[in-house]
């Protein structure tokens, strides 16, 4: 059972798929984990070319085939703080790919870069899910990523109307960094759309299949 999509809390977190990078995936009992290169760090994982260095991109491969990884991510575009675009469009390309190849979930950081992440959609017509994780912006941009199929992952921080208007079948929890538990996030988002999410929430985690 997964209610908690995307944290960076140490394990053991039965019910949450932990994200990290492919240097810091250390499996441990029947954990799910994500496995991503963020886009605030690339300067670290590319080398001059702005592509992915050979042995990094070994070492995430590796890990994202571990069948306890569920996940592919948290990578993305962040047009504020991500450095060069052409580096990070690269990067997520490839990781994208890598979620289709592998069949996981792609779990998506996003920052002012809804256009661009839409267009990749377009362009790539993935079959698995892409979730936008830590969805704080406004209806209009909920609204885009909803009508290109994306889900929307809501944490302690959120547009009470973008929740509104998400489907509940496309709706996730997480706690990223927050140090409120899940269930306490899962309760606020539930008072704000006046119904249960839990059963629901519980549900949509069941894409993130995987055999421990």
């Amino acid at each position: 059972m997964i209610l908690d999509c995307h944290t960076h809390h140490t394990p053991p977190s039965p019910e949450a798929i932990i994200s990290v990078s492919p240097i810091g995936f250390k499996p441990v009992g029947e954990q799910r984990w994500s496995v991503g290169l963020h886009p605030w760090h690339l300067d670290l994982f590319c080398g001059s070319d702005m592509r992915i260095k050979e042995e990094i991109w070994t070492e995430l491969v590796a890990a994202a085939a571990s069948p306890q990884v569920a996940a592919i991510g948290e990578c993305g575009i962040d047009t504020a703080k991500g450095g060069l675009l052409a580096m990070q469009m690269m990067a997520f390309r490839k990781q994208a790919l890598l979620a289709e190849r592998l069949r996981k979930p792609l779990v998506i950081h996003a920052v002012k870069a809804h256009d661009i992440i839409v267009g990749m959609k377009k362009d790539l017509s993935p079959e698995q899910p892409w979730i936008i994780h830590g969805f704080r912006n406004k209806p209009t941009v909920a609204e885009i990523y909803l009508d290109a199929g994306c889900c929307l992952s809501f944490g302690e921080r959120y547009n009470p109307e973008s929740l509104r208007i998400t489907p509940p079948e496309r709706i996730f929890a997480e706690t990223d960094e927050s140090t409120l538990p899940i269930e306490t996030i899962i309760s606020a988002l539930e008072q704000s759309r006046q119904e249960d999410l839990k059963n629901q929430i519980i549900q949509n985690g069941k894409i993130f299949t995987t055999q421990i």
